[in-house]
C-alpha cells in the first residue's frame, strides 16, 4: 500500500473534520479567485473604456460623474451644455472627432442616447481594424425616431427590428414618469453584444431628443400661459448633455483640459484619470479588505490543518510505531504526514477555485446588466496563480510541524506505553 493511499485512508477516517478543514480552505480561497478575478476583468473593461475618449465635455460640477454618466450610462448628468460649445469642439483643429450626447429619456431603464451618426464609425483604439459599434442585425439609423439598440436591452426588453417603442422621462424608471407616445421610436438595428455600457443603450438621433423635449416644454408654456413661437427649436437654443472627444494628440489632454475649465462655463473632465482615481480611491481599498479577509481565513485553515495533523499524530502513535517497528524509515512517517497536508491543500483548492470561479459564472450576467461588467469567469491570470501557490505552500507549513513531531518520536517508547 502506497503512502498516499495511506494518507488518503488516513484522512477519511475522520471524516468531518477533514470536511470541516476542507471548507475552510475553499471558502478563503474561492473569495481570494472571486476577487482578484472581479478586480482583473472590472479595471480592464472599465480602463479599456474610458480609453476610448481622450476628454468628456459637460456642465460644471463633478469630473467623475460626468464620464460615469456619458461614458458609462451609471450616474446622473452634471447637466446640459449649449450646442454651440460642441460645435466649436468639433471645429478645433486638436480634435479628431467629437461625439455629441443627449440624454433625458429611458426605456424599462435603458437610457435613450441622442446623438450623431458618426459615433459608429468609431473604431477601437486598442484595435483600430475593430469597429465599437457592430451591427448583429439590421442597420444604423437614417432618419429621426430611428432607433439602433444594445445587445442588452435587446435581450432583456425583448425588443426586435421592426418593433415600436415609447420613451420614458427621465433616466430611470419612476412612479409616475410619463410616456411620450406622441413620439414612437422604431428598431432598425440591434447591436453585437460588446461587453461595455454599449449592450446598456439605446441610441436616436439628437433631433429627436430635441423635438420631444421642445414638445414638452410648449406644454409647460401653454400651462404657464405663455405664448410659444411654434416651429422646431432654433440650433442655438438647444442643448447637449456631453461631448466626448478624442483628440489628434493624447498629449494634448490636459492643455485642452484646463482651458476648457478655465475660459468656457463648461468642464472637461479625463476620463482615463477619474477611473483611476475612483480605483486608488475607493474599490482599490475595498478589494484590499477583502482580500485581507480572505488571507485571514486561510490563515485560520492552516492552523486548523496543524492541530488536525497533530491531534491525528498523537492518536496515531501505535500505528505509526507499529509501521517503524515493521521496517518504515523515519522520512516515510515525515512523508506521509506531508502527504496528508498536501492532500488537504490541494482538495480545499481545487474545491475553492470551483466555487469561486463557478460563482462568478453564475453572477456574471448579473454583473452584465447592473454595470456593465464583462467577465472571463475561469480565466486565471499570473496574480491567482502565485495566490494559489501560497496557500499550497502554507498548507504544506502547516503539515511540517506535526510531521517533525512524528518523525521524531521512537517507536519503542509508543509500543512500550500501550
Amino acid at each position: 500500500m502506497s503512502l498516499l493511499h495511506i494518507a488518503w485512508r488516513y484522512l477519511w477516517a475522520r471524516a468531518l473534520v477533514t470536511v470541516l478543514t476542507l471548507t475552510g480552505i475553499a471558502l478563503g480561497t474561492s473569495l481570494i479567485c472571486s476577487v482578484l478575478t472581479l478586480r482583473r476583468e472590472s479595471e480592464a473593461g472599465f480602463l479599456q473604456e474610458s480609453g476610448q475618449f481622450d476628454l468628456a465635455v459637460g456642465a460644471k460640477g463633478s469630473p467623475l460623474q460626468l464620464v460615469l454618466s456619458s461614458i458609462y450610462q451609471l450616474d446622473v448628468p452634471t447637466g446640459n451644455i449649449p450646442y454651440t460649445r460642441y460645435e466649436a469642439l468639433r471645429d478645433d483643429k486638436r480634435v479628431a472627432s467629437a461625439i455629441p450626447l443627449g440624454l433625458g429619456d429611458n426605456f424599462h431603464g435603458y437610457r435613450i442616447v441622442g446623438t450623431e451618426e458618426k459615433i459608429f464609425a468609431l473604431t477601437d483604439r486598442k484595435d483600430t481594424g475593430r469597429k465599437l459599434y457592430q451591427l448583429t442585425g439590421g442597420r444604423f439609423y437614417q432618419t429621426d425616431f430611428e432607433a439602433v439598440v444594445g445587445a442588452q436591452v435587446a435581450r432583456q426588453t425583448g425588443l426586435k427590428l421592426g418593433d415600436t417603442f415609447v420613451g420614458t422621462h427621465g433616466l430611470m424608471v419612476t412612479a409616475g414618469s410619463s410616456e411620450h407616445k406622441d413620439f414612437p421610436y422604431k428598431v432598425v438595428g440591434i447591436l453585437s453584444q460588446s461587453g461595455s455600457s454599449i449592450d446598456h443603450a439605446i441610441y436616436v438621433t439628437l433631433p429627436s431628443v430635441w423635438r420631444i423635449h421642445e414638445k414638452e416644454a410648449e406644454v409647460h408654456k401653454k400651462i404657464a400661459g405663455v405664448e410659444s413661437t411654434g416651429g422646431p427649436p432654433a440650433r442655438q437654443d438647444t442643448e447637449v448633455t456631453a461631448v466626448l472627444i478624442r483628440l489628434k494628440s493624447v498629449g494634448l489632454r490636459l492643455w485642452m483640459a484646463q482651458e476648457i475649465q478655465k475660459r468656457t462655463e463648461s468642464m472637461a473632465a479625463i476620463p482615463v484619470n477619474e477611473m483611476l482615481r475612483l480605483y486608488q480611491q475607493v474599490l482599490g481599498p475595498m478589494q484590499r479588505v477583502l482580500l485581507g479577509v480572505a488571507t485571514l481565513v486561510v490563515v485560520v485553515s492552516a492552523l486548523s490543518i496543524t492541530a488536525t495533523l497533530y491531534q491525528s499524530a498523537e492518536r496515531r502513535r501505535r500505528d505509526l510505531a507499529v509501521m517503524r517497528a515493521l521496517g518504515a524509515h523515519p522520512q516515510e512517517i515525515l512523508a506521509l504526514v506531508v502527504i496528508e497536508a498536501l492532500l488537504l491543500s490541494l482538495l480545499g483548492l481545487s474545491a475553492g477555485w470551483l466555487i469561486g470561479h463557478g460563482g462568478l459564472a453564475l453572477a456574471g450576467p448579473y454583473l452584465n446588466d447592473s454595470f456593465g461588467i464583462s467577465i472571463s469567469s475561469w480565466t486565471t491570470d499570473r496574480i491567482e496563480e502565485i495566490a494559489l501557490a501560497s496557500v499550497a505552500g502554507g498548507g504544506l507549513l502547516a503539515g511540517l510541524l506535526p510531521a517533525v513531531l512524528a518523525y521524531r518520536r521512537e517507536p519503542v517508547n509508543d509500543l512500550s506505553s500501550t
